[in-house]
């Protein structure tokens, strides 16, 4: 089976340093007020709710709890300290 879930957390940080990147460099493509918060978990729920049906057919094992709050949490994070530094 798949390890689903480390792919889930290495993209949603993946899309934490994106995030970041985008908010420091141009914000105004970041509709929402908090990027750093919404995005990762925009991102999670539209990942989530893609991988459901293989999930539910038994291709790729289920992503745990642990492994998503892991995944947006550090999203989070890499936002926040990318536009921390890129903005200093």
């Amino acid at each position: 089976m798949l390890n689903s879930g480390r792919l889930f957390i290495l993209g949603l940080w993946a899309v934490g340093i994106v995030t970041g990147l985008v908010a420091a460099r141009a914000p105004h493509l970041l509709p929402v007020p908090t990027p750093a918060l919404i995005v990762p978990l925009a991102v999670a729920l539209v990942a989530d709710l893609a991988l459901r049906p293989s999930i539910e057919a038994g291709r790729i094992a289920p992503i745990t709890m642990n492994e998503r709050a892991v995944g947006v949490i550090g999203a989070g994070l890499a936002a926040v300290l990318l536009l921390a530094v890129l903005e200093s």
